[in-house]
């Protein structure tokens, strides 16, 4: 290990698989498009994200588009910077295997 100290948030697959998603993504990702590309169910999904909300690692956005709510969502630098290390430490483990 390089010292650094694994998120726990990032730990659980599902949270990990939304941020990868967020994390590699230019522009925000709309709720249902992140549920087609996670394949989680509308409440996972909903549940998680707010986890990752409260951490600073996920921009929530909701508006009204053509009266229909609309929410989306985005990796802050934070969350950007968490993944990466998360992802680094991972492989330092696989690596000395």
């Amino acid at each position: 290990m390089n010292g650094r100290l694994v998120n726990s948030l990032l730990t659980e697959r599902a949270r990990l698989l939304i941020m990868a998603t967020l994390a590699v993504s230019e522009s925000p990702i709309e709720f249902v498009s992140l549920v087609e590309a996670t394949k989680l169910s509308k409440g996972n999904l909903s549940a998680h994200i707010k986890k990752l909300e409260e951490a600073q690692f996920v921009l929530v956005e909701k508006k009204f588009i053509q009266r229909k709510p609309v929410t989306r969502y985005r990796c802050t630098d934070l969350g950007r910077s968490e993944v990466k290390g998360y992802l680094e430490e991972v492989e330092t483990m696989l690596k000395s295997l």
